[in-house]
């Protein structure tokens, strides 16, 4: 099977280069026979990715592309245009390191469960500078379900697809640029074209959670942005009426949901109080997208120092 690993970057070579050495220590003990590629595309015109690709040490090919036009969309597009002879494609974010085993149990869980799509779990990794009480909190976890669990959608930043799936959905939506969430509205699309899409406990990959992400205007910007690219996904998908009106009792659900719980966190710990604010601004996130507001989270580049 001719396998690509996509990585769509912008100005982020540090976390590039950790991510390629990780690369290139997977191991590979439930399938074999991979064709790997790994195709990188730098969404910076600056080329500030090409030195950490060009010197980076892989055992398997590395092709590395810039895409000029601003947008995650269209960088993750690009990413699939260069694999457009691979049988699947691999999708992992810049700022992620996978385990060894991580692209063996993608595969194997593909062929286990004639999946169309397999999405892994995707555990926070935190820098020393954070704070313990964000460490020890639930406040960066993400779900995790038993392998083979069936999902409605997933994200992209560890996902495999099959070539069947991108023949008939073959790009993201580059309405979505500066948004985000053009992968929860490619996903959807798949869901409802009625491919398989199934998650796989195993297949881990660790996202660098840092001291820049773990201030409270930053963890609640961050919901507000989840509430407001859901709306907008959803408008995007189902303009009906009740549509709207579910999600607008959804939203202001989730507001006084949230300010019930506040009364209550003062006496739990900050970490119950930032949780109880993240449902306020996840549905005033909501009902801004319902009204077309959009939070362009992608519109500044966070990026860092050159490597």
């Amino acid at each position: 099977m001719r396998v690509s690993i996509c990585i769509a970057t912008c100005k982020r070579p540090v976390r590039l280069s950790e991510l390629l050495a990780a690369l290139s220590r997977l191991s590979f003990r439930k399938t074999s026979h991979a064709e790997v590629a790994i195709i990188v595309v730098d969404n910076d015109a600056m080329g500030t990715a090409e030195k950490v690709c060009r010197q980076a040490m892989l055992p398997w090919p590395l092709t590395y592309v810039i895409e000029p036009k601003r947008g995650i969309a269209s960088a993750r597009n690009r990413t699939l245009t260069c694999a457009k002879e691979s049988d699947c494609v691999v999708l992992i974010d810049d700022d992620e390191v996978p385990d060894p085993a991580w692209l063996d149990e993608l595969l194997a869980a593909q062929t286990s469960f004639a999946a169309d799509v397999v999405c892994g779990p995707v555990l926070p990794a935190f820098t020393q500078d954070v704070p313990r009480w964000v460490s020890q909190s639930d406040l960066f976890s993400r779900p995790v379900y038993d392998s083979g669990t069936r999902l409605d959608w997933c994200a992209s930043n560890n996902t495999l697809i099959m070539r069947r799936v991108l023949d008939v959905v073959p790009e993201f939506d580059e309405q979505f640029q500066l948004t985000g969430a053009d992968d929860l509205h490619y996903f959807l699309r798949v869901a409802q074209a009625g491919f398989k899409i199934v998650f796989c406990k195993d297949a881990i990959v660790r996202e660098e959670i840092g001291k820049d992400r773990t201030g409270v205007w930053s963890m609640l910007l961050r919901a507000y942005r989840g509430g407001n690219c859901h709306a907008l996904v959803e408008a995007s998908l189902d303009r009906s009426v009740s549509s709207r009106l579910t999600r607008f009792c959804k939203g202001a659900g989730r507001i006084m949901q949230g300010l019930a719980y506040t009364v209550t966190s003062f006496v739990r710990g900050p970490a119950s109080l930032i949780e109880a604010m993240k449902k306020v601004f996840l549905g005033f996130g909501m009902l801004a997208g319902l009204v077309g507001i959009k939070y362009q989270s992608y519109r500044k580049i966070k990026g860092q120092s050159v490597a």
